[in-house]
């Protein structure tokens, strides 16, 4: 049945395609599914479709070779757009780091899974250049993705309220299997939506519904990190705002902020409190996450080009490593993944693999703080400093975090990705010739 569906899907690919093309009114709903799809992909039972499945005899964070609906749909957009080409200079970073990627495959005791990993960030790849693409040529696309993510938060916050009241969970996760893949996906709606909500865009009430039931989000997952990283990145996006210039916008934000501060805190301490009634922290007596980290040291210092993408389990936990690094010897601490994206990375890629990871995430940071602040004084600039703060976080996060590399943090961090090099050519063109922004941004900064 799987290869049927995979079968009409791939086929709908080309008269989605021709649809999209012809029929101009599909195009707003098109991209506000795009952006809410990630949201979704734990509860939408053929989200993917697996060519091979491991799942039960593989533990990594990807354990098929699959193609999901977020897939067919990039590939229907990327056909229906206009001529065009994605800058190099865009696109080098992360096709260097699926290059040492596919080389620790030579390293790989499995290279059929490891190959699993390499397909995944080949699909995300896709998707960033698609929604780089669609962002340069069309202004209202960022803008429609964000809607999409809205209406996926709001969701989670249905199912968050649920969970919390009605089931008594001390830790929520919304529609997904973890409390912490919730956490670091509201990075992904917060900051944008306060950095227009700053900027001065008209739509407040929506604004302010997003960022509101995205704290309440948060502070529900009872995730120590996810709450600490979402106050860091909320201060920085208003120092940051505050130096690209003072209103009266951003200081009765800035006000409200304090005053809901105020009502969002006990709130905090009771879930924190029920969290840790239940299940104490014993981080004294072993910090799980030290030993992790030994462990992925130790693997470092043996295979410096990595044992293999996607093995990361299946060498610590085979070969000794987490014992050596005096993790647990219950199952699920033995087959869980280190609790940092950068550990994970090196000793899986090695040190190739986690330098050309570090130029993928950092070269977008760098575009969106350097031309946000360029243009700060228009509201695309302004979103471009929100998407700079969210990705500063999430790499902060991912120190603490793997789930960077869950499908649906993937897809949520290349559309991120996508939009900062979108919304950066467009504006960098007029400003290279010397005229003013098109009419359509224009339009967008006066709102």
């Amino acid at each position: 049945m799987k290869f049927g569906v995979l079968f009409l899907a791939l086929l709908a690919i080309f008269p989605l395609g021709l649809l999209l093309r012809s029929t101009p009114v599909l195009r707003k709903p098109f991209w506000i599914c795009f952006g809410a799809l990630p949201f979704f992909a734990a509860a939408i039972p053929l989200f993917d479709v697996g060519l091979l499945s491991w799942a039960g005899r593989w533990v990594g964070f990807v354990y098929g070779l699959q193609i999901s609906i977020v897939d067919i749909l990039a590939a229907s957009a990327l056909f229906a757009m206009p001529r065009g080409k994605l800058p190099l200079w865009c696109k080098l970073p992360f096709l260097f780091y699926i290059l040492a990627a596919a080389l620790s495959l030579l390293q790989a005791a499995e290279p059929v899974a490891a190959s699993f990993g390499v397909l995944q960030f080949a699909r995300i790849f896709l998707v960033m250049v698609v929604v780089a693409r669609a962002s340069t040529s069309d202004p209202e696309v960022p803008l429609l993705m964000l809607k999409g993510m809205a209406i996926g938060i709001a969701a989670h916050f249905v199912a968050v309220l649920y969970q919390r009241f009605q089931l008594h969970l001390p830790q929520t996760m919304g529609l997904f299997i973890h409390q912490n893949t919730l956490g670091m996906a509201a990075h992904f709606v917060l900051f944008p939506h306060l950095a227009l909500l700053l900027a001065g865009y008209r739509n407040v009430r929506y604004l302010v519904t997003t960022v509101v039931a995205t704290i309440v989000v948060v502070v529900f997952t009872a995730s120590r990190a996810a709450v600490g990283f979402s106050v860091i990145g909320l201060g920085t996006l208003f120092v940051t705002q505050a130096l690209a210039g003072l209103t009266q916008r951003k200081m009765a934000v800035g006000f409200a902020a304090l005053a809901s501060l105020l009502i969002v805190a006990p709130l905090a301490i009771s879930t924190f409190s029920n969290r840790f009634e239940l299940n104490p922290l014993g981080e004294s007596q072993y910090d799980e996450r030290a030993a992790f980290n030994r462990a992925a040291s130790f693997i470092l210092d043996d295979h410096p080009l990595g044992v293999g993408i996607n093995h990361y389990v299946h060498v610590a936990r085979d070969l000794g490593y987490s014992e050596r690094a005096g993790v647990i010897g219950f199952e699920g601490n033995r087959n869980n993944i280190v609790h940092n994206a950068y550990w994970l990375t090196a000793a899986e890629a090695g040190y190739p693999g986690v330098l050309a990871f570090c130029v993928m995430l950092i070269v977008p940071l760098f575009v969106a703080w350097r031309t946000g602040w360029r243009m700060r004084h228009t509201l695309e600039g302004n979103l471009l400093l929100g998407f700079g703060v969210t990705l500063l976080v999430v790499y902060l996060h991912s120190f603490y975090e793997w789930v960077i590399f869950a499908r649906e943090i993937q897809y949520l961090l290349t559309m991120t990705m996508g939009m900062v090099f979108g919304i950066a050519l467009r504006l960098r063109a007029p400003a290279a010739e010397g005229n003013p922004l098109p009419m359509k941004a224009m339009r967008l900064n006066a709102q």
